[in-house]
């Protein structure tokens, strides 16, 4: 935590002229493309969020570097009318329109907001895109190598192909949703390379759920759980797997993970409520509320806005062929692993039905933590063929 606010408060210090330049230089460009452009493919599920995007980026523009541990603390912007359009405030920001009032953003860590200032004193937005893609591209190919490695071709482009029907590569080029991939990526990499060591993984889980309550402001966060855990169970032997330390193992992660989540959360409202002399502790306790509740649906109806956005007739083709292949060297021993993977596939719809509102409401973006479902689901289905019991 300590790292946390000392991270925030370095940012806020460096200079900003280059930053305010590159800030003003963007501003009229996402203006001109609307608050939800879509990118690469003119679909819905491939949605740009430039109103978040624009968000941080007014955040970015409005620190105040002589007081940096109140900018890291508040993180404040400039709001104008109408309110949901954060685009348009941007851009009415860096003009210095009159007819603005200042928000604060207290209750989340906003480390991504940190992070690319700190980038953004070097580079422009351009640039930082291209870094963001070529950072998440090299990563995930890093990942599918050492995956490779361990379980062979079949579980590997299931993997890849989880990571393409939630149409991953739109999160490239955002700084709403790359922290969350680049951060779940990691943590897979990490188990791959550490599957043994169940005390570092438990150690893995806790650190990679602060880094995710830093970095993410509540876009697909479960997927820095739900990957790793997936990678892991495919990787190891029935056997194993039905150890009873194993299963506690397990649980003991996911609670880790938990803690580690909540724990950053609350410290930070602490901290703030401490460093601005507010009640950050309330206003965050009421988006919490309101974010797990039901206003205008039910929580039903949060999971079936998420389930409609994907293309399930892809996914019926890819769970056949996987089926078939299974089927052809068909390992009955391979029951269990199965079982506790498709566990792990209900991960994401227990997130939407806690988090109903904030799910109902975004679901344009926090459908994308199916691909736990599908890399879960894909792994189950090859862990019956016989070849499974070979890997290592």
């Amino acid at each position: 935590m300590a790292a946390f606010v000392l991270f925030a408060v370095i940012a806020c210090w460096l200079p900003d002229r280059a930053v305010k330049e590159h800030v003003s230089q963007i501003a009229p460009v996402m203006h001109e493309e609307g608050i939800y452009p879509q990118a690469i493919i003119q679909k819905d599920v491939c949605r740009q969020d430039n109103f978040t995007d624009a968000l941080i980026l007014n955040q970015m523009f409005c620190i105040d570097r002589k007081s940096p541990l109140k900018s890291a603390m508040a993180v404040q912007r400039v709001d104008y009318e109408p309110s949901y359009d954060m685009v348009g405030s941007l851009h009415k920001t860096v003009c210095y329109e009159p007819g603005g009032w200042i928000v604060r953003y207290s209750r989340y860590w906003h480390g991504s907001t940190f992070f690319f200032r700190t980038l953004l004193v070097f580079m422009d937005y351009p640039a930082l895109q291209w870094l963001m893609f070529a950072a998440s591209s090299l990563l995930l190919a890093l990942f599918l190598c050492i995956f490779y490695a361990h379980v062979g071709i079949a579980k590997t482009l299931a993997f890849l192909f989880s990571w393409l029907l939630t149409y991953g590569f739109v999160t490239q080029f955002s700084m709403q949703f790359f922290p969350a991939q680049v951060l779940s990526l990691v943590a897979c990499v990490l188990v791959v390379q550490h599957k043994d060591n169940m005390s570092y993984l438990a150690m893995l889980f806790f650190v990679i759920a602060c880094l995710t309550c830093y970095f993410d402001i509540l876009t697909t966060p479960l997927l820095t759980l739900g990957w790793p855990l997936v990678v892991w169970v495919s990787m190891q032997d029935v056997a194993k797997l039905r150890n009873r330390d194993t299963i506690v193992g397990m649980i003991g992660w996911c609670l880790l993970w938990g803690v580690g989540y909540a724990l950053t959360f609350v410290t930070k409202w602490g901290v703030g409520s401490a460093v601005l002399g507010m009640n950050v502790l309330k206003d965050a306790t009421d988006a919490a509320l309101y974010r797990v509740g039901t206003d205008d649906s039910t929580r039903w109806d949060a999971i079936v806005q998420n389930f409609n956005m994907i293309s399930w007739g892809f996914v019926v083709i890819a769970l056949v062929i996987m089926s078939v292949i299974s089927a052809l060297r068909f390992r009955p021993e391979g029951g269990f692993k199965a079982g506790l993977l498709l566990l792990l596939a209900l991960m994401p719809y227990i997130w939407y039905f806690a988090l109903s509102n904030h799910s109902y409401q975004h679901f344009w973006f926090t459908y994308r933590l199916q691909a736990v479902t599908f890399a879960a689901l894909f792994m189950a289905v090859l862990s019956l063929h016989r070849g499974d019991a070979l890997k290592k």
